[in-house]
């Protein structure tokens, strides 16, 4: 654990490109006494190994613990507890780990001094999926407490035998580690240290920004493989190319340390690191978002809860599989101050439990909310932004019905194309969905299901097999 400068950052930033746009809208940051930001990043544990390496990286602000004068250490002390809870997408219990810590001050002035962050990981064993997380700090001398609740996706990149990439790691700093001495440090990695930013919040003064990613299964054979980075604005637009680099292959795996100019991006934007990795024939890509800004803005709007033109076009894509055709028309038509007021009725009316007043209590809402980011995670077809997953037919179905109970792949061979069977136990006695791998390239439409009011085509397969992709428009 170790306290970090942090100039101003915000005080709630959620990794996935999704959840940077819905987190101050969606979460109820202002309401924690101590804020709490927080990352998620997965790694191969051993190849072929059921479980993979998460990193849960958080961060609080120091000035936001009560500190005691301890008089046997002439010092002034901090302590405070760390929870964290992991639930898979039914809701079903997978992992908890709680964790007490503390912190401490020469002098009573030194433990007010703003932006100040705490900076610690915790390790959790997890095999690939989608899960839920519940972080709550408590502290220990002043009673006060903070909680995020977070959804993130553990890669599945133990199994695969193709050129992989883990999860990337924002970092305010990377150095090589002093081994002797840091060779229990939590933060210390294949002989790196690394200086974990949970929040993805950088300022001009910091002037690189630092990253760091495992790269697996790279064929030794070959002498070399080649890494491109880009720095992308929120339109996809490419505003710092860092030229393609050629880099020795000595061994299957490899790490990515990096470090990219940041001091002339544009204050208060959202940015997206993209990288590109090729070897051979292989070629993957890895990409994560960023901001750029002293974040005070951004502090300010979630603590105020401002309702924005973006946040309402946002909410009409989240509400868009549940709302009927007139609620949806009422939407449009509304003014801002109306849409907000209507998106209260509307998870209102939807909340399972209304006698309690608190909306982050809505059971519904939550679920729903939780469901929308998982389809943007799992089912986007944008590379750049991962936002359309909410549009595709499989992120449709997995927000209105949840995650499917088992999946059936089918894959492509000549002259058809491949399909996945959702089946959904708990439905109606049991129901199904078909989607098609159209043109096999990833984009998934659904053909066939059971469900009432879902397309319906009992002869999907004798055409799927027949007559191909012009089944799709008929």
């Amino acid at each position: 654990m170790s306290d970090w400068p942090d100039r101003g950052r915000p005080a709630t930033v959620i990794v996935t490109a999704l959840a940077l746009c819905l987190c101050f809208v969606m979460t109820a940051p202002a309401r924690a006494t101590i804020p709490v930001v927080a990352d998620y990043a997965s790694y191969r544990l051993a190849p072929d190994h059921d479980l993979c390496l998460v990193e849960l990286c958080y961060s609080l602000s120091r000035d936001s613990l009560a500190f005691q004068f301890m008089e046997d250490r002439n010092t002034w002390q901090a302590q405070f507890r760390v929870r964290v809870h992991i639930s898979d997408t039914l809701g079903n219990h997978v992992d908890s780990v709680a964790l007490l810590f503390g912190t401490e001050v020469a002098t009573e002035a030194e433990s007010k001094l703003r932006n100040i962050k705490i900076i610690d990981i915790i390790r959790l064993y997890l095999p690939p999926g989608a899960y839920r997380s519940h972080l709550s700090i408590s502290d220990l001398v002043g009673g006060q407490k903070g909680e995020r609740t977070d959804l993130f996706v553990v890669k599945n990149v133990n199994r695969s035998d193709s050129l992989n990439v883990s999860d990337l790691q924002f970092a305010y700093q990377i150095r090589t580690s002093g081994f002797d001495l840091e060779a229990d440090n939590v933060k210390v990695k294949n002989g790196y240290f690394v200086e974990p930013n949970p929040s993805a919040m950088y300022a001009p003064e910091d002037g690189l920004l630092y990253f760091y990613a495992e790269l697996y299964n790279l064929k030794p054979a070959l002498p070399t493989y080649s890494l491109h980075m880009w720095i992308l604005d929120r339109f996809g637009d490419v505003v710092v190319d860092v030229e393609a680099m050629a880099n020795a292959s000595i061994g299957e795996s490899a790490l990515l340390t990096y470090g990219i100019g940041i001091a002339d991006l544009k204050l208060g934007e959202r940015y997206i690191l993209a990288l590109e990795i090729e070897q051979g024939d292989q070629v993957i890509t890895a990409r994560d978002s960023f901001w750029l800004g002293t974040g005070a803005g951004i502090v300010q709007r979630g603590a105020q809860e401002i309702f924005s033109e973006d946040e309402a076009d946002l909410y009409e894509k989240v509400i868009s599989s549940i709302a009927s055709v007139n609620e949806t028309k009422e939407y449009k038509a509304l003014s801002l101050e109306g849409k907000q007021r209507f998106l209260e009725e509307f998870w209102t009316r939807r909340d399972p439990t209304p006698e309690t007043p608190d909306p982050s209590k809505n059971e519904f809402r939550k679920a729903h909310i939780y469901r929308f980011a998982l389809a943007n995670e799992l089912y986007s077809s944008s590379m750049i932004s991962q936002d359309d997953g909410w549009n595709t037919d499989r992120g449709r179905v997995s927000i209105k019905y949840g995650q499917p109970s088992d999946i059936i792949r089918s894959s492509s061979s000549i002259g058809t194309w491949g399909w996945e069977r959702w089946e959904y136990h708990h439905l109606q006695g049991g129901v199904f969905f078909i989607f098609l791998d159209w043109k096999n390239l990833g984009d998934y439409r659904l053909m066939h299901s059971n469900m009432q009011g879902e397309r319906y085509d009992p002869d999907w397969q004798r055409k799927v097999e027949t007559e191909g992709l012009d089944i799709i428009t008929r």
